[in-house]
């Protein structure tokens, strides 16, 4: 790794990641404050006579939409959290590498005396430091200003969703960057992402009302992201740990791979 490379990485990533930490940081703190002016509403008997189709688009569920997770993953840590986290490392990956090789600026580069394991294992390192930082900025305003809004959740449940979300903004990330390390243009493997993402959204919410999807299940990455789950029970399966996990090495894996050993001219 090249402490040089990195810091300039981050420099030029710097206002990218401090707006999307900052809306996190944002939204976060919204979603606390009005946490006490939720329950008991008639918004909540609302929502729970939606249909199942439209709640399951929320991300959420209306049987659990009254419960402190079903209120944070329905109104935030659902769909919207996945939106904003994804965009934000789908941004970095893009530019990691396919931007500058479009750009011409890769060649420079590698010119100075950095090989390309040293240069791509950087960026892999900026990637998870990208995703702490997402990550710190999603849970540590509901840490922090929680127990004045009536949220008081265990250190442990704490620990999960910082562990379990990094893991999933991470896999994310490894996805795009390995589709990044081989392409000459940024466009097309942000776009593949975007639509893998947007099929596994439609398959999931299929898959909640209907078994014409379910088989499709087991493989389907946002499926295994429930802040519901941990914030109200504080368990999470060990299979979610192994599926976020193996995909975010095996991706980061292939991303080292595919930059060495392509043609960056």
């Amino acid at each position: 790794m090249s402490w040089t490379v990195l810091v300039a990485t981050l420099r030029q990533r710097r206002w990218m990641l401090l707006w999307y930490s900052l809306g996190l940081v944002s939204y976060s703190w919204v979603m606390v404050w009005f946490w006490p002016q939720f329950q008991g509403t008639e918004y909540v008997d609302l929502i729970e006579r939606l249909p199942e189709e439209l709640t399951a688009i929320l991300g959420g569920s209306a049987a659990d939409i009254g419960t402190l997770g079903g209120y944070f993953e329905t109104e935030y840590l659902g769909l919207m959290w996945m939106l904003i986290v994804s965009s934000a490392v789908i941004l970095y990956a893009m530019k990691a590498v396919a931007t500058e090789v479009s750009a011409g600026t890769m060649e420079l580069v590698l010119a100075q005396p950095i090989s390309r394991m040293r240069f791509i294992v950087t960026r892999v390192v900026g990637l998870v430091i990208v995703s702490a930082v997402l990550t710190v900025a999603t849970f540590a305003p509901i840490q922090l200003f929680g127990p004045r809004y009536d949220i008081d959740l265990p250190g442990e449940t704490y620990a999960l969703l910082y562990g379990l979300g990094m893991l999933f903004v991470l896999s994310i990330g490894g996805i795009s960057l390995a589709l990044s390390a081989g392409a000459r243009e940024a466009g097309r493997p942000a776009a593949i992402v975007g639509g893998v993402l947007g099929g596994m959204w439609i398959l999931h919410i299929l898959a909640e009302v209907s078994d014409i999807a379910g088989w499709f299940e087991p493989f389907n990455l946002l499926r295994y992201w429930r802040p519901a789950d941990i914030i109200n029970d504080g368990t999470v399966a060990a299979e979610v740990w192994w599926v976020y996990a193996g995909v975010a090495a095996a991706s980061l894996a292939v991303a080292v791979v595919r930059f060495v050993r392509r043609d960056v001219a």
